[in-house]
């Protein structure tokens, strides 16, 4: 307590010995608008006595960039100038050096990327007091970028299907659908969105099918982009679904009729080879020459040969 108390007398004895000057920073534009690709001044002024430890520095946050940091495009400092930031090339200060109470600066072939918040700083220690900054909002009138058209959802017969559109450009484009060819621009089903560049199709029928065109257009301009459709019956989906499945189906069965066919093949060669072993010739073949009394005597022969065959094991036996 008794040295932030010590801190204020001495802060006001130096002001009233005139040892503490005060720094105050303006600008007489809080809001500078200017066309995409025209120069603009981002105005900044101050007062100050300009000592050796003088500063003015520069900052920007963009609004068309997903930031949420300060990026600084200029700096100042004991003669020397620094422009660290994205802009360089198209940066410059309106007196240089800035050291006789003016701190502007000018941007040329302005775009969209230049939109956003300027902050001025001036600092000049040992001034303690008053305001070392200013604040200034740019924004740059631009035309609409080239959009994009898209086709979402299935396009089949009483289905809704959506179409879509989306640009930039400042102020924020305006989207008109029409159906390219058509008499009117749209029809009955049809329902679109000029903000969100949207275009609804509900119950969809043959009419629909076509080219459908977006235009994107603000003060400073438009451009447009188009999409094409083609409204499909059930019954047509239904048949070439049909068609796929059956030669889906038509191609299983011809493999498996063709590996069966190969399976029984190679079963029937292995039974050939255990059932006809060779060229032998069996005792008891019959030749295909002998007449019907030729092969009963044969036949008789071979009955009593295995007869006594059988009768002379039974004696060994």
């Amino acid at each position: 307590m008794l040295h932030e108390c010590s801190l204020l007398i001495f802060l006001g004895l130096a002001a009233h010995t005139g040892w503490v000057h005060s720094v105050s920073v303006t600008t007489p534009e809080k809001i500078v608008v200017g066309k995409s690709g025209s120069t603009v001044v981002l105005p900044c002024q101050y007062s100050t006595t300009v000592g050796t430890q003088f500063v003015v520095e520069w900052k920007f946050f963009s609004s068309s960039k997903q930031t949420t940091r300060w990026q600084q495009i200029y700096y100042y400092s004991d003669g020397s100038t620094y422009k660290p930031g994205s802009q360089a090339e198209r940066l410059t200060a309106v007196n240089n050096p800035p050291t006789s109470g003016v701190a502007s600066i000018q941007l040329t072939n302005i775009g969209w990327s230049d939109n956003g918040t300027y902050i001025c700083e001036v600092n000049n220690p040992p001034d303690f007091s008053g305001s070392g900054s200013a604040i200034i909002q740019l924004i740059v009138l631009a035309p609409p970028t080239s959009p994009t058209c898209q086709s979402n959802g299935n396009t089949i017969m009483g289905q809704d299907a959506t179409l879509t559109c989306s640009s930039t450009g400042n102020p924020s484009p305006v989207y008109k659908w029409s159906m390219v060819g058509a008499k009117t621009s749209l029809l009955p089903g049809m329902m679109e969105n000029e903000i969100t560049g949207s275009l609804l199709l509900t119950n969809l029928s043959e009419p629909m099918s076509g080219t459908y065109r977006c235009t994107a257009s603000n003060e400073m301009g438009q451009a447009s982009c188009q999409v094409s459709i083609t409204v499909s019956s059930v019954s047509a989906a239904g048949v070439v679904a049909g068609a796929v499945i059956g030669v889906l189906l038509a191609l299983i069965i011809i493999a498996a009729i063709v590996f069966y066919l190969l399976c029984y093949r190679k079963k029937r060669k292995n039974v050939t080879k255990q059932d006809h072993p060779g060229n032998d010739i069996r005792e008891d073949a019959v030749s295909p020459m002998m007449n019907d009394e030729q092969r009963r005597s044969r036949e008789s022969h071979h009955s009593r040969g295995s007869r006594d065959t059988s009768e002379n094991r039974a004696r060994v036996v």
